[in-house]
């Protein structure tokens, strides 16, 4: 792997570090800290477990789009999209790669069948979306799961709705939805970006990535705050891609390398957005093109 993360301890809070990816050739005096992708000669699609994105609800098709998209570029290997019918019927024509599937009736019993879910792109608050929202729910409160979970965008507007809270899921909040979560104002968000991050972990629980400039990841003990990205990113679609990379880096290595994937994720996420910027300016930064760069990353090709 050609880029590691970096520490760096927020003297202000020594339980707050930043955090950034270095060469692994960089000129850092400071031992980075590593982790290993699963590269195993003998692996196949479902080596790293079947994934499921669950999202695109009429009108937000887009989004699950760039999610799955995001993911297979990243890493997974065995992704499944869940949508509407409608949508489920052309998916395939955007990313001949995918698997897709439409019946919420049947969602219950097969969600049990997929190691890393992400849920919430392209979910809105009408009806198909809410009756997901409660079977997903009732997956989670009702069954000893060993799942990676991802709740994103659409389920998190529903989640300030009918709060709930579950250990071992990761939320990616931005800031108009923090705010929903945390019934406060977007202002109040921003002006104490690590406050909030660490409200919205005691709400909830699992690990929250408030996203924006600084993004913040927070468990239950310690805090991380990225040195990279620009606001460039600030483009419709740039958190689905983020939600879609996590996805692949927490499926592809061991338990305990879990919070440094979710921490490369982001890292590698934001720094790919830095070299577009780099390269060809902050004007027209697409998730598209930042998937692509992360893609070319995690290949050593840059």
């Amino acid at each position: 792997m050609s880029y590691q993360l970096y520490f760096e301890s927020i003297k202000k809070n020594q339980n707050c570090q930043s955090f950034s990816l270095i060469s692994s050739s960089g000129l850092s005096k400071k031992k980075p800290l590593s982790f290993d992708i699963i590269r195993d000669m003998n692996t196949y699609k479902k080596s790293y477990g079947k994934t499921l994105i669950i999202g695109g609800d009429e009108g937000y098709l887009g989004a699950i789009i760039i999610s799955s998209r995001s993911a297979l570029y990243s890493g997974s290997r065995y992704v499944e999209a869940f949508s509407t019918k409608t949508h489920a019927n052309i998916l395939a024509t955007y990313q001949p790669e995918l698997i897709t599937s439409y019946s919420v009736e049947k969602l219950y019993k097969v969600i049990k069948d997929f190691q890393n879910i992400l849920i919430g792109p392209g979910l809105s608050e009408n009806k198909w979306s809410v009756d997901i929202f409660e079977k997903f729910k009732k997956h989670l409160l009702s069954n000893n799961i060993g799942q990676n979970i991802i709740a994103d965008a659409g389920f998190l507007n529903i989640l300030s709705s009918y709060p709930f809270k579950f250990d071992n899921w990761i939320l990616t909040p931005h800031i108009g939805e923090a705010a929903k979560l945390l019934n406060t104002s977007t202002k109040k968000i921003q002006e104490n970006r690590l406050e909030a991050a660490t409200r919205l972990q005691k709400k909830f629980g699992g690990v929250v990535v408030l996203k924006g400039p600084g993004t913040i990841i927070k468990d239950n003990h310690d805090a991380y705050v990225c040195s990279h990205g620009n606001h460039g990113m600030g483009t419709a679609g740039m958190g689905d891609c983020l939600a879609g990379i996590i996805l692949s880096m927490v499926s592809m290595v061991d338990n305990k390398d879990y919070i440094k994937s979710i921490l490369y994720a982001v890292g590698v996420h934001s720094l790919s957005g830095d070299l577009i910027k780099s390269e060809k300016g902050t004007i027209g930064l697409l998730a598209s093109n930042v998937m692509r760069k992360v893609n070319k990353l995690l290949n050593n090709k840059i």
